[in-house]
Formats: C-alpha cells, sequence, structure tokens
C-alpha cells in the first residue's frame, strides 16, 4: 500500500472487558484487539504515513493485517478525507451518540422501577390547586405567543398548581400506569419534576426545593432549605436578576434504558423536548413567563440536595417560571370567565 493514510479526527479508542476496542465514530465496523501494539502502529499514522513507512519503523510487529483492520473499520483514512470530515463540524461523542440513537431497538427487560414513586413517609405534603374554569382555547394565537421570557416581577405567583396541573399530572386511571400530557417513548415517563421556590414567590408554598407527585397533584418538600444555590445558578443561566421558581427536571434513566438500550437517552431528551413545548404552551395560556434553560444546575449538585445519584437520576432540564412583567402587555391568554 503506497497510499498515505492518517488517524481520522473521529476514531474512538476504549477499553471494555479487557479488550482494546479501536473504532471511528460513526462506522460499523469496529477493530476489537487484546494486544496492546495496536495503538503503537495506529499512532504511527497520527501524521500521513504509507503503509511501507510504518512497517519499516515496527519491524518485530506483523504490522500489515493491523493496519488492514483499522483502514477497514475507518480509523485510518487519506488525508483528503480529513478536512472532509472536519467540515462537518462533528465532535466524536456527538456523533457516536446520534448514529446510536439511530439504532433499530431490539426490546429488552420491562422497566424494573414502579411508574411513580410515592411520597416519602412522614414527609410535608402540599396539595396543589386544580383547573375549575372552563378553558378558552386558541391554538395558533398561543403558538404564535409564546417566547421565553426572562423578566419577573416581586409579586405572588398562583398558578403553579394549575400549570403542573396541566403539563405533568397523571392522567391514567388504572394501577401502575402513567399517561401524562406529553409524549414518552414507550409510554416509560422517566421524568421526574422539582419545582425550586425562592421565599415569597408562590401563594401558599414556602421557599424550598420539592418534588411534583402527578398521581397526587401535589408538592412533597425535599429540603426547605437548599434551593439558594439552585435559583442563583437558574437566573445567570437565564441572563435574569433573580428566579422566583426553577423546575429541574431529573430522569429515572433505568425505566428507559433497560428497555431501550443504546436509545434510551435520546428518548429521554425527546421526551423533554416534549414536556417543555407543552410547559411553554400551557405558561402562555396561564399569563406565566417561562425561559428554558441550555443547563445551569450541574449534575452532583442537584443530586446532593435532593438525597439522590446523579447516576440514577441524572439532571436532564431546567426552567426558570414566574409572573408576567408588565412589559409583556396585555394580549396573554387567561382563564375564560365563566
Amino acid at each position: 500500500m503506497s497510499t498515505s493514510l492518517v488517524i481520522s479526527p473521529l476514531t474512538r479508542v476504549r477499553w471494555v472487558s479487557g479488550r482494546l476496542e479501536i473504532s471511528a465514530a460513526g462506522h460499523a465496523v469496529t477493530l476489537s484487539t487484546s494486544e496492546a501494539e495496536a495503538l503503537a502502529v495506529m499512532h504511527a499514522f497520527a501524521q500521513p504515513r504509507t503503509a511501507s513507512e510504518v512497517r519499516a519503523q515496527f519491524p518485530f510487529i506483523d504490522a500489515d493485517p493491523l493496519i488492514l483492520e483499522l483502514r477497514s473499520a475507518a480509523v485510518l483514512v487519506p488525508p483528503a478525507q480529513v478536512a472532509a470530515i472536519e467540515s462537518a463540524r462533528w465532535d466524536v461523542d456527538s456523533l457516536t451518540f446520534h448514529r446510536r440513537s439511530r439504532a433499530a431497538v431490539r426490546g429488552g427487560l420491562s422497566p424494573l422501577s414502579p411508574p411513580a414513586v410515592p411520597a416519602r413517609a412522614a414527609s410535608t405534603v402540599f396539595q396543589l390547586e386544580r383547573p375549575t374554569e372552563p378553558m378558552s382555547q386558541n391554538l395558533p394565537h398561543l403558538l404564535n405567543a409564546r417566547r421565553s421570557r426572562r423578566s419577573w416581577p416581586k409579586v405572588l405567583m398562583h398558578d403553579l398548581g394549575r400549570l403542573l396541573w396541566l403539563t405533568a399530572r397523571n392522567r391514567a386511571t388504572g394501577p401502575d400506569v402513567v399517561s401524562r400530557p406529553y409524549p414518552s417513548g414507550g409510554a416509560a415517563y422517566s421524568l421526574e419534576l422539582y419545582p425550586v421556590v425562592a421565599p415569597d414567590s408562590v401563594a401558599d408554598v414556602p421557599a424550598g426545593i420539592y418534588r411534583y407527585l402527578p398521581d397526587t397533584h401535589a408538592l412533597e418538600l425535599i429540603s426547605p432549605d437548599a434551593h439558594t444555590s439552585v435559583l442563583t445558578r437558574a437566573a445567570v443561566a437565564a441572563g435574569a436578576e433573580r428566579a422566583p421558581v426553577a423546575i429541574v427536571v431529573t430522569s429515572r434513566f433505568e425505566r428507559v434504558s433497560s428497555t431501550y438500550g443504546e436509545l434510551a437517552y435520546s428518548l429521554v431528551l425527546k421526551e423533554v423536548g416534549g414536556l417543555f413545548q407543552t410547559f411553554y404552551l400551557v405558561a402562555e395560556f396561564l399569563g406565566l413567563a417561562l425561559c428554558a434553560l441550555g443547563g445551569g444546575c450541574p449534575d452532583r449538585l442537584f443530586a446532593e440536595a435532593i438525597g439522590a445519584d446523579d447516576l440514577i437520576e441524572p439532571v436532564v432540564g431546567e426552567l426558570v417560571l414566574g409572573p408576567t412583567g408588565a412589559a409583556v402587555g396585555p394580549h396573554r391568554s387567561r382563564w375564560s370567565e365563566a
């Protein structure tokens, strides 16, 4: 082989069950070996080299079979392909995730954890208000009016219960069945919602971190004093002075991964997307100001605050919520007058 080859920018190396796996993200072929020489041969192509040049560098190694396998796995590519790969601006982890999340599902176990986790024994629970008034419906108006809003007046919010009822309650009536207003892959509904309330922000709800109980439409108090750091980070992420209420969304990941394997995380993110759009439209309907965050609350910080494990229940989304400021205008949809 006289053609020059170089390591692909999409190359991934990892140890799996005591063996070395070398692959290119998005490629179906993986080189699996227990021979450490494979790394040395691969590294020799850090700059464009021909197979004969590398063979001469390692006279004590049968390098040709390794080079052939690395090339068939798209780990070694002609230098001209590097520019084409880099122009697409994929990073290795993102492309690997994308390819795996598009793979066919081969089935799996039923979720091992229950559909809903009940309130802890002897915990403090606040029952939330449910909508009772007739609702006017103007979907085109809501879609057109939807915005991310990052400013909130310092007045009490009264619609947190209505918001959670319309977005996240369990609509099902049968045992061990979950049906919420937003979609979920396989109806797994792995998401948990944690409203984090600032002092004097929500009527009849003291400051603290709560967990929403979708079966009973109530808030379970998780921590009365760990809310400050979460709200501070949420405000910074939103580019706002303050955050009246942050809703931190976690996933009980096993509920999805036990059934869908490598497809699971992409399904969780799609579920978060469905939940966020539902939140936006309902908030617009209720006259609330909502802003979804790209990040803000580190997994470990929040896991410590709620007494969870960030591998078992990672943070997958955050929103900031509050009343609508006067500057937004009078066009906001409200509950219709009966």
